[in-house]
């Protein structure tokens, strides 16, 4: 009779994900300056507070139109982070904050 050895699997390893923020504002007014200061504490604290993530920073740009990554240095630098791995998860306001160009933001997320 054939003897059959059982060997349980390695249960996965606890990994803490890294995790960062984007916002936008598209002018100077003070409303959208203290829009963005919120904004930046918030996702510092949120980000801090949660004991699986591990801060990968917020990244901003003021004074920018959402309809293309052109000039927006900061999201660049953010996705570029991410494709490097530097980054595992981004948290937004709203989707539009990436882009409101549909085409752009599939790229954007697809990346």
């Amino acid at each position: 009779m054939k003897k059959i050895i059982f060997i349980p699997a390695k249960p996965p390893k606890y990994k803490k994900i890294k995790v960062a923020a984007y916002c936008r504002v598209s002018t100077l007014s003070k409303i959208q300056r203290e829009s963005l200061e919120w904004q930046i504490d918030h996702y510092t604290n949120l980000i801090a507070s949660n004991p699986d993530w591990i801060f990968a920073g917020v990244f901003y740009d003021v004074g920018k139109s959402g309809l293309r990554k052109e000039g927006r240095f900061r999201l660049k630098k953010m996705l570029e982070k991410a494709s490097k791995g530097q980054i595992d998860y981004i948290l937004v306001k709203s989707i539009s904050r990436l882009s409101r160009d549909t085409l752009e933001l599939l790229n954007i997320i697809r990346a």
